[in-house]
């Protein structure tokens, strides 16, 4: 389900959020800001970055974009710090972007599997929305045996 004011609301958050990122990324600081592990720093950016394009451009068709908005920044990032006197660009930190971005993605997967909006897991013999009625419907109309 698409909720307009959300997804305007993540596209804002969005934008300030790569701002903020591109500062903590550009700015010549004296100590990283944030978690106090440059690593750690990079995955929650990513995780937000990417929970925020999800939220603020939903839909399969957007996937491939999003995701490559998102890693490409990632990229970015390392490729204008790697020409930076006070930083240095590292194929480890935008490992640590993937793995942000990954992260999402399997907290996504597994909150949609906790709302019934997900796969099932494998050799479970059911399928997504279908309880033992077929429909969609749990057992029973949704009556507790006994109840």
């Amino acid at each position: 389900m698409r909720v307009p004011w959300l997804q305007q609301v993540a596209r804002g958050a969005f934008a300030v959020c790569m701002l903020a990122v591109a500062y903590l990324a550009f700015a010549p600081l004296p100590e990283p800001a944030g978690l106090g592990w440059d690593k750690s720093n990079h995955l929650l950016a990513f995780v937000t970055l990417a929970a925020l394009a999800d939220i603020g451009w939903p839909g399969s068709r957007a996937r491939p974009w999003r995701l490559g908005v998102v890693l490409g920044y990632g990229v970015f990032i390392e490729l204008v710090q790697s020409g930076l006197d006070y930083r240095e660009g590292s194929v480890l930190d935008f490992a640590a972007d993937v793995l942000g971005v990954a992260l999402w993605l399997g907290l996504k997967r597994v909150a949609l599997i906790a709302l019934g909006h997900g796969r099932a897991a494998p050799g479970s013999g059911s399928r997504p929305g279908a309880g033992a009625t077929g429909d969609g419907s749990p057992a029973g109309g949704g009556h507790r045996p006994g109840g």
